[in-house]
């Protein structure tokens, strides 16, 4: 499988070239999208997001993924096995957490360059044929590096920020559910939030934090838009009471 990352929406033409591209190198590919409304040039917040994505996949699935607000800039273009998994994209810290404890960690630099290649495209022209080629088990487009070559950043292992925010208005944050007990008392914007197992445990019209499907902390509002209700953003903080 090819799962897709990206940061383009479902907007415009960006996804489909993107597949197409994956299709003219391998006509046979099976295209997974993971989701294209990753926090858009936002590589900590969708870093964090990505590494809590990706453990429902098995071995051997490749991630394309393209969170890249420095295309056509000297950053490399990277792919690194990790655990069986396979992840294609530029090399600007959006595997950061990926690669953090795991030590079963190979690392290649793309090498390859088409004839013709967009400076503001490398997810259809660098990333999207890579990803073809490596899922057919050709790696002529690459050169084994260092795990030393590639940039790596000192963001906390856990943050208390909103990382992203879903059509209902929940808002998702950095923190690792296994990080608080479920005692813990958070903040948001100066309102106090209590948890709650399910959002029928929640209070009508009362922030509840609770433990989401991905195993982070998610703030949400009991059938309303908790982003829209209290003015919420990707970035905002998350404080710890108790």
């Amino acid at each position: 499988m090819i799962i897709l990352y990206t940061d383009f929406t479902l907007l415009g033409p960006y996804v489909g070239q993107l597949k197409a591209a994956i299709y003219k190198y391998y006509p046979d590919a099976k295209i997974i999208d993971l989701m294209h409304d990753a926090p858009g040039f936002d590589v900590k917040h969708s870093a964090c997001l990505l590494n809590s994505l990706i453990k429902y996949f098995p071995a051997g699935s490749l991630f394309c993924c393209v969170v890249d607000p420095g295309v056509g800039s000297s950053r490399q273009a990277i792919v690194l096995k990790v655990n069986g998994l396979y992840f294609i994209g530029p090399d600007n810290g959006l595997f950061e957490y990926i690669l953090r404890a795991e030590k079963d960690v190979q690392v290649y630099k793309i090498t390859w360059q088409p004839r013709q290649s967009s400076h503001t495209f490398h997810g259809r022209d660098i990333f999207a044929p890579v990803a073809a080629k490596i899922a057919q088990n050709d790696f002529s487009a690459t050169e084994n590096i260092s795990i030393n070559d590639i940039k790596r950043l000192d963001w906390p292992d856990d943050l208390y920020e909103v990382i992203y925010i879903d059509a209902y208005g929940n808002l998702m944050t950095g923190i690792a559910a296994t990080a608080i007990s479920k005692a813990a008392i958070l903040d948001l914007k100066g309102v106090k939030i209590h948890f709650a197992k399910t959002y029928a445990d929640m209070p009508a019209d009362t922030l509840c934090w609770y433990v989401n499907s991905n195993q982070l902390v998610e703030i949400a509002l009991r059938e309303q838009n908790a982003a829209k209700t209290h003015s919420c953003r990707i970035g905002d903080s998350v404080r710890l009471l108790k």
